[in-house]
């Protein structure tokens, strides 16, 4: 009696086993290709997802290069298929996996470009790059010349062969100071020393060092001529752009710069406004020997300049303008 008892409970343990055991058997899979819609063709390394009813991630995978994918594990019952792709529109839908029919044939999925998430990027250089032309070289000024100071004295001191007397503000090309400043393209009769600290470096756009400059300039015994070309819009539409900078050491210096535009067909309204507030420290001594004696000097520099550009351009063509 106690051998049926025995055997009876180890029959009950091995049943219940059994129920108790998860049948891989019923897990199904699904499996299909994703193209493109217009273009009609393969899409590689698209993101295959499977969710259940709560949004809970079951399982996934991706595209092959041929836009394939076969995806396995899938649970019996209703699941929730997500189809991803940067650019494209998500492909959701539901997927029904059955007794009948555990291996699921998607065939072709067609996915549609997101024209709206792709319209508005926008790609900006934020760094100064220099192009080297047949008589002079080009630097376009990024932000980390801005920063380097607020007026153009202190841009330039940062450009190669340029070199500003920080004390006297006169200027230099390659050890020469026999230079000519322009801006746009125009002279002036401002001193190149005042003209420097009054153009904020946030509203200069770029440097043009002219090394070789043609007879129109009349160079003879020149080192070369600095242009510096200031900052304006032509963009469609009305556009604008405000900038600030700060930089402090023993004093501080701040600039800043609006720029707005307004352009409809053939005509542009463009105006420029910087500003820049600054003190700069000049201190040192003088020793002289024959008498034992020094002289102390501290000068205080404190400065703070306006710039207003304003005008109009009326295009005749797509490449010329007034």
């Amino acid at each position: 009696m106690n051998k049926f008892y025995t055997a009876l409970v180890v029959i009950l343990s091995l049943c219940t086993f059994a129920f108790s055991t998860p049948n891989p058997d019923k897990n199904g899979s699904i499996s299909g290709t994703v193209i493109d819609k217009n273009l009609q063709e393969p899409i590689p390394y698209v993101s295959v997802v499977i969710k259940d009813l709560n949004d809970d991630i079951i399982t996934g995978g991706i595209t092959d290069d041929n836009g394939e994918f076969i995806i396995e594990d899938i649970p019996e019952g209703k699941s929730k298929l997500y189809i991803q792709y940067i650019g494209y529109k998500t492909c959701k839908s539901e997927i029904y996996i059955s007794k009948g029919n555990r291996k699921l044939k998607l065939g072709s999925i067609e996915l549609e470009e997101d024209i709206e998430s792709l319209d508005e990027v926008v790609v900006r250089a934020e760094t100064s790059k220099i192009q080297q032309k047949l008589d002079r070289k080009v630097i376009t000024v990024g932000k980390d010349l801005v920063t380097a100071g607020p007026t153009a004295s202190d841009l330039m001191n940062n450009l190669p062969s340029i070199n500003v007397d920080p004390q006297t503000g006169d200027i230099s090309m390659r050890g020469n100071s026999n230079v000519q400043v322009m801006v746009d393209g125009k002279l002036t009769n401002v001193p190149i020393a005042q003209l420097l600290k009054q153009i904020p470096s946030t509203a200069i756009k770029q440097v043009e060092l002219i090394t070789n400059p043609s007879a129109k300039y009349n160079p003879e015994g020149m080192s070369g001529i600095i242009n510096i070309v200031l900052h304006k819009n032509v963009k469609l539409g009305v556009n604008g752009s405000a900038s600030v900078g700060l930089t402090y050491e023993k004093q501080a210096k701040f600039n800043g710069s609006l720029d707005l535009n307004y352009r409809n067909g053939k005509f542009n309204i463009y105006g420029n406004y910087a500003n820049n507030v600054s003190k700069n420290e000049n201190y040192g001594y003088i020793f002289r020997p024959d008498n034992n004696s020094q002289q102390d000097f501290f000068f205080l520099d404190d400065s703070k300049s306006n710039l207003f550009k304003a005008g109009l351009d009326f295009y005749l063509n797509d490449k010329k303008y007034l």
